[in-house]
């Protein structure tokens, strides 16, 4: 790799590489519980309908092929890189080289080293981290996993300093004067893509990279398999051995699902980022979820599951249940749901806005 940001020429979607090499892991249908916490895993929302009549019960690994593939799914993760470096709203680098790097990475004209390449060498990253002191100090921890308080670390740190500054130093090894050589050395060192790799172990599979493990080479050699290490954990048996231990949504994941829910559609980004900073600014959001689920059933435009429930109120439960909770109703629950339908004039809008409003949908 050149310098940080450069792209590597692969070939094109058709004709990937990758083509040929999956294995499947994993052979029981997909089942709802499965689809809907892979959808929140790789791509930040709930199942779209189309996904849960298509996917829901087809085999896992063509399914976690097309959502890894996807653009949506290289959109999020670059979305989720530039919260984990805390590139919001002003600080969110611009441009149009930024905002087709998504397409890039889909298309094989990119890896994920050159994006935090791209990262760490924007303006917006050099704004949230100015001077030398912090904007290395934020590279080696967030990059590489390393604590400048560490004895170890502190005259990486100092080098670093001076390389920052223009001086002429080694820097991790390698000779480096200027503030992009800082940036390209840290990218192509071994631990920061452990600490890559690391990072998105520790939010699938809930543990840290096992040492030794064999991805760490097969990424580090071609930071283009990171996708193909990716589909094969979600195809795990560790992986599968957590689908019935809820993990709780954050705020993007909260407020990208209710919209595909309510509205079969994401929030745009001035919607995303007023909503997540509105519940940013309360102790408890809880209350606020409640409030803004009203607000979009009460707008008129939000698309409710079929079929019409008062002409059939159990199937109506019971595929509310599906799309929103992932499972059908107990006997006692669709019972309960029913009779408010049939004795208490409970609407549509109120069977949905109890379960949007539940415990249990605040998780996947």
């Amino acid at each position: 790799m050149g310098s940080p940001g450069s792209s590597v020429r692969r070939q094109t979607v058709g004709a990937m590489p990758w083509a040929g090499m999956f294995r499947p892991m994993h052979s029981e249908p997909v089942s709802l519980r499965h689809l809907r916490r892979l959808c929140f895993d790789v791509v930040q929302r709930s199942p779209t309908a189309a996904e849960l009549r298509n996917l829901a019960g087809a085999e896992p690994g063509p399914v976690v092929e097309r959502l890894v593939r996807s653009r949506e799914a290289m959109s999020a993760w670059f979305e989720e890189e530039l919260f984990y470096f805390l590139l919001l709203d002003n600080f969110r680098p611009r441009g149009d080289t930024i905002e087709r790097i998504p397409a890039r990475l889909q298309q094989g004209e990119m890896d994920v080293r050159g994006v935090l390449g791209e990262i760490l060498l924007s303006t917006g990253f050099s704004l949230r981290n100015p001077g030398n002191d912090t904007f290395v100090t934020v590279v080696l921890e967030q990059c590489l996993g390393y604590r400048v308080q560490d004895a170890r670390v502190k005259p990486i740190l100092a080098a670093g300093k001076r390389v920052y500054d223009g001086k002429k130093d080694k820097f991790l090894g390698v000779e480096a004067q200027a503030q992009a050589d800082l940036v390209r050395i840290v990218i192509q060192h071994p631990d920061c893509t452990r600490h890559l790799l690391n990072r998105h172990h520790q939010r699938l599979l809930g543990t840290a990279l096992p040492n030794g493990s064999a991805d760490l080479d097969r990424v580090h050699g071609d930071p283009g398999q990171f996708w193909d290490v990716l589909s094969g954990w979600l195809q795990s048996p560790a992986y599968m051995a957590q689908l019935d231990q809820p993990r709780v949504k954050n705020e993007r994941q909260f407020l990208r699902g209710m919209w595909q829910d309510l509205l079969e559609r994401t929030p745009g980004p001035e919607e995303m980022r007023n909503l997540r900073n509105a519940m940013q600014s309360m102790a408890d959001p809880a209350p606020l979820r409640s409030v803004l689920a009203k607000v979009v059933l009460d707008s008129g435009q939000a698309k409710l599951p079929g079929p019409d429930e008062t002409a059939d109120p159990a199937g109506f439960v019971t595929e509310c249940f599906r799309r929103f909770l992932a499972r059908d109703p107990g006997e006692a629950e669709r019972a309960t749901f029913v009779d408010a339908i049939a004795k208490q004039g409970a609407t549509r809008q109120h069977v949905v806005r109890a379960l949007i409003g539940s415990v249990e949908y605040r998780s996947y």
